[in-house]
């Protein structure tokens, strides 16, 4: 099938325009005018998710992360960006990028998280920023929710900003560095509040406000790779989706 096919079925899912002004969404390299057989789906375009496309015959990139974000005043192929760029065209790879339209959209990042997790009546989280959800889960302490996230994310560790000792039944989520959205969640009365990359003034912030917070990290936006699989999968059976399998956690717990 043409690629353009399957971008269609993209935009129609989740609207370019819903992306935040500050973000690079849609096509970033190559041409959408071209035969399909094999898609990858990756959260982040490095040199090893590239040199995994090539060596899987891959056609098309579908990535979370952008692939270019600020804007390039030139492409010098002994830098990382470039020899990925002239590896890319010289391979016929095509590269799509959604990020923050994925995330805001209805069926997108929040509401599979929200799924994930097991929330019930869910609804937005902030309004003025059109992102994150809040619903109710069954009460349960405070470290069995902590255990809960761990085991349904499939994730080892988390990081917990002012721990309750009370029960937990009211969970907001804003998938990836959503620290901006935790003014919201304790105005709407959050019992915890998950997001990523919650850095140390944040944090200090959070615990001033009352506000209980557990960073999941951005690995928890894996849930893009196994989401839009099980989609594509079912909407372009002729089309073979794969995930990548290269590492993508730049961190590493020992």
């Amino acid at each position: 099938m043409n690629r353009i096919e399957i971008i269609r079925h993209l935009e129609e899912r989740y609207p370019p325009e819903l992306a935040y002004e500050w973000d690079n969404v849609g096509l970033m390299v190559g041409s959408l005018n071209k035969r399909t057989r094999r898609v990858l789906l990756t959260l982040d375009v490095t040199k090893d998710v590239v040199k995994e496309a090539i060596d899987k015959n891959v056609d098309l990139i579908v990535s979370h992360h952008p692939f270019i974000f600020s804007p390039i005043s030139a492409i010098k192929t002994e830098t990382p960006k470039g020899w990925i760029i002239e590896k890319l065209i010289k391979k016929g790879i095509t590269v799509y990028s959604a990020h923050t339209n994925f995330d805001q959209a209805e069926g997108g990042m929040n509401d599979v998280l929200a799924g994930a997790i097991g929330l019930n009546d869910t609804r937005l989280l902030d309004i003025e920023a059109n992102i994150g959800r809040i619903g109710e889960i069954e009460a349960m302490t405070y470290d069995a929710f902590a255990s809960h996230v761990k085991s349904v994310l499939e994730i080892d560790h988390i990081r917990i900003i002012n721990p309750k000792s009370s029960l937990v039944e009211r969970v907001a989520i804003s998938g990836g560095s959503g620290t901006k959205h935790m003014y919201a969640a304790k105005m709407k009365r959050a019992d915890v509040f998950l997001t990523g990359d919650v850095d140390y003034h944040s944090a200090v912030d959070a615990k001033e406000m009352g506000l209980s917070m557990m960073d999941i990290g951005h690995v928890a936006e894996k849930i893009f790779k196994n989401h839009l699989k099980k989609e594509l999968d079912e909407r372009f059976p002729d089309c073979e989706i794969i995930l990548s399998d290269t590492q993508e956690d730049p961190f590493e717990i020992r």
